[in-house]
């Protein structure tokens, strides 16, 4: 018999290099989105392995560096055969940097770099994997379900217009609040900054 602990907190901010730098790698990331896909389940090693396709032995540095980091938190713990097997849940929904943090001194270009190298690589793995599925229909625009929605753009804006747009990127990364058990699953990938002047 397993002993269960605790529940997943809504949000957490990264406020911290060190966590920057646990997140900025695509298994990783991985680790974490499947352990938020099932919050009421607890992943052990083994479990997180088959269903990456993987070696239960290569995922043990990242469960744990996750697990310091306070991406994953234990939810159980059981005795097989005489060892203590750990089950995994996410501690939060969602993740959000806290302001300010790239610009820390100690992160510099290269935690920038791994992070949105990590964040494109995975959305461009779920959007490749989804085409050959059929899970999105290239060119259909009837089916809304179906299609993949892209938009790259840009304004001048005021201050003030720029709050407003935050606040509506706020209430679209919400999304999970909209979580149905029995729906489809769709992943979403929003980005608003400032640019640099001639771009």
């Amino acid at each position: 018999m397993g002993h269960r602990t605790g529940v997943a907190s809504d949000e957490i901010v990264i406020s911290d290099v060190e966590q920057l730098k646990a997140i900025s790698d695509p298994l990783r990331l991985r680790l974490i989105e499947i352990a938020s896909e099932d919050p009421g389940r607890p992943w052990t090693a083994k479990a997180l392995a088959e269903k990456l396709g993987t070696k239960q032995t290569k995922l043990y540095h990242h469960l744990n560096l996750l697990e310091e980091r306070g991406f994953l938190r234990v939810a159980e713990t059981r005795v097989v055969s005489g060892i203590v097997e750990k089950g995994y849940a996410a501690t939060a929904r969602s993740y959000r940097l806290e302001p300010g943090l790239l610009g820390q001194a100690a992160a510099g270009d290269k935690a920038i770099d791994d992070m949105l190298d990590a964040i494109f690589t995975k959305s461009r793995a779920e959007i490749v994997a989804s085409v050959r599925s059929g899970a999105i229909q290239l060119g259909e625009r009837n089916d809304t379900t179906r299609s993949m929605a892209l938009w790259l753009g840009g304004a001048r804006l005021s201050q003030r217009n720029a709050k407003r747009v935050i606040r509506l990127i706020e209430r679209l990364a919400a999304i999970d609040e909209h979580e149905d058990p029995d729906g489809t699953e769709y992943g979403l990938l929003v980005g608003f900054y400032p640019r640099a002047s001639g771009r």
